[in-house]
């Protein structure tokens, strides 16, 4: 099988690298939308900082590592640019806590309005209600079409009344169905209205461009397509709207305190971080992020999306299964659509166990306002083969029939 969008060569030699870079497996990996692969030296970043740590001291350590860290920082902005820079950005635990902080903190009136989209993630979607219960906040569905995509004409229709709005928030790039949001679109026209943008980036850095789409603020994590270890979140915050933000409800590391009077808020992207973190993660990811920068952002989105191309081509239509988002999507994200009477849990489980081939499955929670029944989900990455997805399709057509 022939990848699609770019010369045969430049994704060629880009595999073999990513591959090389990587240990064997006897599993198959195509679950990057989940956890993607790490590569043997930021394996080997995270380690050796760990044993630093034993040797000189846990903070001492930390210190002695500030320039990659910084770098780190400075590297995220540039991928989100350009009107980002290094002390813009911060850390979390994961992409929805760092969504939590961030709009617990937005200043929102009472009564006033969100725009959302149905296929909001899960838990984001918890925070948002949660905050709209408390405040009163009106939840505003903008106008999408059949996949889920913000229908930019039928915004355009509503005028600026459209955009009569305190605050506009969406995934990039949703956990259950590979779609690109227009998000660059949608700010320029929030911009234009006054209206700030917070959009989840958690599935699309690393994997399709992010680069000046012009939000206010982006959320993402390290363990997904940036290839990095679990359990850092991503928090960046223009500096247009950073002093906006009121204090966090809970101001434990984001406060100072003498002992007397209330607890005096830190200033700056400082007052939405976390202070006990797992320094050992953000010195992985910050080879990580390394090696996409060195990698060429334009060419690692690229296999990607031709990876997600071959994919849904294939897949479309195998035992019964359809696939859920346009065939052409530049995207790496595929979900699968059982046919009536199957499991896509029961399938990803025999997947795994059967065929050595990792998958995702999820319930209605996922998107509780958007999707009607499970589904499947592959996702490969600039390491997966084409080989692998015709595996795949064998596979779910053996596991659909002999149910």
């Amino acid at each position: 099988m022939r990848l699609p969008g770019m010369p045969a060569t430049s994704f060629e030699q880009l595999a073999t690298r990513w591959q090389a870079a990587r240990d064997s497996s006897e599993i198959i990996h195509l679950d990057a939308a989940g956890c993607a692969r790490m590569s043997r030296a930021t394996i080997a970043a995270a380690g050796a900082y760990l044993a630093e740590e034993s040797r000189a001291g846990g903070y001492v350590a930390e210190i002695r590592h500030s320039e990659p860290l910084a770098q780190l920082r400075a590297d995220l902005a540039n991928l989100l640019g350009p009107d980002l820079s290094a002390g813009d950005v911060t850390f979390h635990h994961s992409a929805s806590t760092a969504f939590a902080a961030l709009v617990d903190a937005w200043p929102l009136p009472a009564g006033g309005r969100i725009g959302v989209v149905p296929g909001e993630f899960g838990s984001n979607a918890m925070v948002l209600a949660a905050r709209a219960a408390r405040d009163g906040i009106d939840l505003i569905d903008l106008p999408v079409d059949g996949y889920g995509r913000i229908d930019l004409d039928a915004l355009d229709r509503h005028g600026p009344a459209g955009l009569d709005l305190d605050l506009v928030t969406f995934p990039h790039v949703p956990s259950q169905r590979g779609i690109v949001q227009p998000a660059a679109e949608v700010a320029a026209r929030a911009t234009a209205a006054g209206v700030p943008l917070l959009l989840d980036v958690a599935q699309s850095l690393g994997h399709v461009p992010t680069v000046g789409l012009g939000a206010a603020a982006y959320v993402g994590t390290s363990r997904k397509w940036l290839c990095g270890p679990r359990g850092v979140g991503v928090l960046a915050i223009s500096a247009r709207i950073i002093e906006r933000l009121a204090a966090p409800a809970r101001c434990l590391h984001t406060a100072s305190w003498d002992g007397h009077g209330p607890p005096v808020p830190l200033t700056g992207i400082a007052a939405l971080g976390i202070g006990e973190s797992a320094a050992a993660a953000r010195v992985g990811l910050a080879h990580a992020v390394g090696e996409l920068v060195d990698a060429g952002t334009a060419v690692v989105s690229g296999r990607i999306a031709a990876l997600g191309t071959l994919a849904r081509r294939r897949l479309d239509g195998v035992a019964g299964w359809r696939v859920g988002e346009p065939l052409a999507e530049p995207s790496g994200i595929v979900t699968l659509v059982p046919p009536p009477g199957v499991d896509p849990h029961a399938v990803r489980d025999r997947l795994y166990a059967e065929a050595g081939i990792l998958t995702s499955a999820f319930a209605t929670s996922r998107a509780p306002r958007e999707m009607t029944g499970p589904l499947l989900r592959a996702s490969p990455h600039v390491y997966s083969d084409p080989a692998e997805i015709e595996a795949l399709a064998d596979a779910l057509d053996r596991f659909t029939r002999t149910r």
